[in-house]
């Protein structure tokens, strides 16, 4: 458990009562005289505790997290809690300013290139330098993503599967978060994601994946209030907040699956999130610019969808549907 945290912020603010501390860890200066920088919030609660470390927008297009983020750290203020939330509401600051998933400096994708580096290209020393100087110093994490600008998706928490004293741990973690569907996280079809490494340093850390823009008029307040419970039910599970996070009276554990497209062209989802579809049904189909049918997406198992492709044109090699198998209760 740690009580003090080893961090020189700049611009650093401080509350009168010291329990509120904002500031932004530097880690490059750019042409026009601003810094490529992180920000941070913690929060100090009345007795010592774990550090419980929650990240949003590591893609500058996933903002639920970082609303919820900025909603529980006002909510602390005014709480009696154990240990230190210590917060980054904006990962990635220049995608974020740019409405991107990738870099706007040089076109790199955060979430794919972790352990990162401090002598390379920008988004490597952002990843090198959170991974080392944040996450390195928390007990516990939550690193929220979403659908962005181009996914559809059910709310769903995952957690990297693990052969060590974490291993029940990280997954009451992602069950106690709050979701109908958990992802374990066994399948990843790429590196470089930040959880993966602070597994590799002991450190339990969950990834909720909720909202996207697609409907963002809609369920904005219900998206942002699922990531802030959800922060809330797992500082309770460990111990930093009175109470017991409420059960989810059915929880799926699944294994999520990315489901390509051979082929571009106006993308039509057949099948809605949440729905059990049995192997070899269509999930979506793909037509022309003049309306005629180009190619089905079908099933490779049978599973429940957790999302889609929501805007009409896909590409060939795109994301159409994000697909899960149900799992046993074997873990």
């Amino acid at each position: 458990m740690q009580s003090s945290l080893n961090l020189k912020l700049s611009d650093s603010r401080v509350s009168e009562d010291g329990k509120r501390e904002e500031g932004f860890l530097n880690i490059g200066l750019k042409p026009d005289g601003s810094w490529v920088r992180i920000p941070v919030i913690i929060i100090r609660g009345q007795e010592d505790g774990p550090t419980l470390l929650v990240d949003a927008c590591t893609h500058g297009d996933e903002f639920e997290g970082t609303e919820a983020i900025i909603d529980v750290a006002d909510q602390l203020l005014g709480m009696d809690f154990k240990g230190t939330l210590l917060a980054v509401p904006v990962l990635n600051l220049d995608a974020y300013a740019a409405q991107s998933r990738i870099s706007s400096i040089d076109s790199a994708n955060l979430n794919r290139v972790f352990p990162g580096a401090p002598d390379k290209y920008i988004t490597q020393r952002i990843a090198y330098s959170y991974l080392n100087d944040l996450i390195a110093q928390a007990d516990y994490g939550i690193s929220f993503h979403g659908g962005g600008d181009v996914l559809y998706l059910e709310p769903i928490v995952g957690y990297q599967p693990v052969e060590d004293e974490n291993k029940k741990l990280v997954r009451e973690m992602a069950k106690v978060f709050g979701t109908e569907y958990i992802w374990r996280m066994q399948n990843l079809p790429f590196d470089g994601v930040s959880i993966i490494e602070a597994r590799k340093r002991g450190i339990p850390m969950i990834l909720p994946e909720v909202g996207s823009h697609c409907a963002r008029f809609y369920d904005r307040e219900k998206n942002v209030a699922i990531c802030s419970d959800g922060i809330l039910n797992v500082m309770k599970f460990l111990g930093m907040l009175n109470g017991d996070a409420p059960a989810v009276e059915k929880q799926m554990d699944t294994e999520l699956h990315y489901i390509h497209t051979d082929t571009g062209g106006i993308h039509v989802p057949l099948k809605k999130p949440g729905v059990m579809v049995q192997k070899g049904e269509i999930l979506a189909e793909i037509k022309d610019f003049f309306g005629h049918h180009l190619a089905d997406i079908i099933a490779p198992f049978d599973g429940v969808v957790i999302g889609y492709w929501s805007i009409s044109v896909i590409n060939p090699g795109d994301w159409s549907y994000l697909f899960s198998k149900v799992l046993d209760d074997d873990f």
